[in-house]
């Protein structure tokens, strides 16, 4: 096994897919056999899960005073305006474009699973395929000054008009088999990182349901918040839901930071 089929499973290891995903992944695509994945799951690079997370940094990272934001109790919402220049929007489009497949939730039996619940398209940002993704990857983590290997790929999403994306958490539900399944690989999901890449005239806003709170879409406008209460318990407030655009399509990026990095 070479040096780099295992940095490009270092670097599938932190897509956001979970661990019994990308194990399949290499034995039913890729031909591994079950004495490559162990050499492969014992590679020094990958951590181990750490013995105490403290959630507090989490609340308590600086944000920059160029964001707006909206205060309810235990609770923030943040925006930051023209995040993203037009002409880097534009080229997140036509990336997103090129390898759309209809987006997928997570579920019981770790598959991807199509579900009316979610009815817009996606593609991932992988960072070996795609520099420009791996460009905006890291302008986030920098903006929030967090740990790259603290989470997940960039993901592209389109919205055509009438598709939609039901109320939803991004955190893993506690005491679900989704959330023994994801979080065995960097952990819970902790803040949610999202850039509007175009205008929409009518409808496709972001709607927090619990705190009565609608986010119109603008090219190059990020929102984010974080998932999670100071304690690590899930925020049920954070509860959103992606409003179908009447008039034309809607294209953001979001990105997902975890709890604790895979590798350093």
């Amino acid at each position: 096994m070479d040096e780099s089929f295992k940095q490009e499973f270092l670097i599938n290891a932190i897509s956001g897919a979970s661990k019994s995903q990308i194990v399949r992944l290499y034995k039913e695509e890729m031909g591994c056999s079950d004495e490559d994945i162990k050499e492969l799951l014992a590679l020094p690079e990958l951590q181990k899960k750490p013995n105490f997370i403290n959630y507090l940094k989490f609340n308590n990272i600086r944000i920059p005073n160029t964001a707006k934001c909206f205060k309810f109790p235990l609770t923030k919402i943040y925006i930051q305006k023209n995040f993203l220049s037009k002409e880097n929007c534009e080229i997140m489009i036509r990336e997103t474009e090129k390898t759309l497949e209809p987006a997928y939730i997570a579920n019981v039996g770790d598959r991807r699973v199509v579900s009316e619940q979610r009815t817009s398209s996606t593609t991932a940002f992988n960072y070996r395929l795609t520099g420009v993704g791996t460009d905006l990857d890291l302008e986030i983590c920098s903006y929030l000054s967090f740990n790259p290997f603290c989470s997940e790929w960039c993901q592209g999403q389109k919205y055509a008009p009438g598709e939609f994306y039901k109320g939803h958490h991004d955190f893993f539900h506690p005491f679900t088999e989704e959330y023994k399944t994801y979080i065995e690989w960097m952990g819970q999901r902790t803040w949610t990182f999202m850039v509007y890449l175009n205008d929409v005239e009518e409808g496709g806003e972001t709607y927090f349901k619990h705190l009565n709170l609608k986010i119109k879409p603008e090219r190059g406008k990020a929102v984010f918040w974080n998932n999670l209460y100071p304690i690590g318990w899930p925020n049920l407030k954070t509860m959103h839901e992606a409003l179908p655009p009447i008039s034309g399509n809607k294209y953001i990026v979001t990105k997902w930071f975890r709890s604790w990095p895979l590798f350093n």
